[in-house]
């Protein structure tokens, strides 16, 4: 059985060029069965039309504007996080992105899930994908009875597209544990944030999973997928940020593995880059892993473009 006392939510929404969708994003937040404790709102550099749109919401969300935009979500997560935890008692935070539709009962089932596991750290949703062509997707997806799994290292690597930190919900003391070990969001990251950040956490702590679809991630070509090459070097710059991380900590086996990652992100995203028109560059970039990280495979990945050989792929980068 787990307790009987409330979970206190703060919800934590970096925004950039969002005016199209944010309303509605908003208006999933103040629609939640479970009303969270606060929700900030954090604009990634001057925007005066989203800005306005944010605070004449109902909702009344706190508006904190960046002076510049920092090129992606993870300095705004930091600074909203700091400052909700600063102004409020809270005991798990909600990172959305400025256009995501989470299920009414989205926060109610978190809620739950944590009471009837408190050594979780975190505990995610399954989603949708939605595009904005499709049919619009429903609010109201009733909470089922499930059970919520413990997740490992090997499976979320498996099923990387499975988890997004949208539709999770994290403790604050298991945030705070991760500020001193390693950092929040990495800074570096422009994306893959989310990648680099879950790994870290699952390594460190208990982490759950239940089957439910907490709502819908929305699709559109503004996406980092939509471009192959740039998801693929993402990637890569990720996977050496983790293999560093583990090594420090004696991980020496699962510090290689992420190497290994990192060189087979970096050469498809040359080969995307390849098919992309960016033939150069591309070439430049296999011949720099060859000679510079020593990649014997970056050659035989650049014979087999010349030749034509490899051909595009059909799965986008995540």
């Amino acid at each position: 059985m787990g307790s009987k006392i409330r979970t206190r939510f703060g919800v934590v929404i970096p925004a950039f060029k969002g005016a199209s969708t944010i309303e509605a994003t908003l208006d999933a937040v103040a629609s939640q069965d479970h009303v969270p404790t606060a929700v900030i709102v954090v604009i990634d550099g001057p925007d005066p039309i989203l800005e306005q749109i944010v605070a004449r919401h109902p909702s009344s969300p706190e508006v904190l504007v960046l002076p510049e935009n920092s090129g992606g979500p993870s300095r705004p997560r930091n600074i909203g996080l700091d400052r909700i935890r600063a102004q409020h008692e809270l005991d798990a935070i909600w990172f959305m992105d400025n256009d995501d539709l989470p299920a009414s009962a989205f926060l109610g089932v978190m809620d739950v899930m944590l009471r009837d596991h408190p050594n979780a750290a975190m505990v995610a949703a399954s989603f949708s994908n939605w595009s904005p062509s499709d049919a619009p997707p429903d609010p109201h997806l009733a909470p089922a009875a499930v059970e919520a799994v413990k997740l490992d290292l090997d499976w979320y690597l498996q099923h990387t597209g499975a988890l997004l930190l949208s539709f999770a919900v994290i403790r604050v003391d298991a945030l705070d544990r991760l500020d001193n070990d390693g950092g929040r969001f990495h800074p570096k990251l422009t994306h893959n944030q989310d990648y680099e950040f879950f790994i870290r956490l699952m390594f460190v702590s208990e982490c759950r999973r239940i089957p439910w679809n907490g709502g819908a991630y929305r699709i559109h070509d503004a996406s980092l997928s939509a471009d192959r090459s740039e998801a693929w070097a993402c990637r890569a710059r990720a996977d050496l940020l983790l293999a560093n991380w583990f090594a420090a900590r004696g991980a020496r086996a699962v510090s290689r593995r992420f190497i290994a990652s990192s060189g087979s992100a970096a050469r498809r995203a040359a080969k995307e880059a390849w098919h992309a028109g960016l033939r150069a560059e591309a070439a430049s970039r296999l011949l720099r892993r060859s000679l510079v990280s020593l990649d014997p495979k970056a050659v035989f990945v650049l014979a087999k473009l010349v030749l034509g050989i490899e051909k595009p792929s059909e799965k986008r980068g995540e």
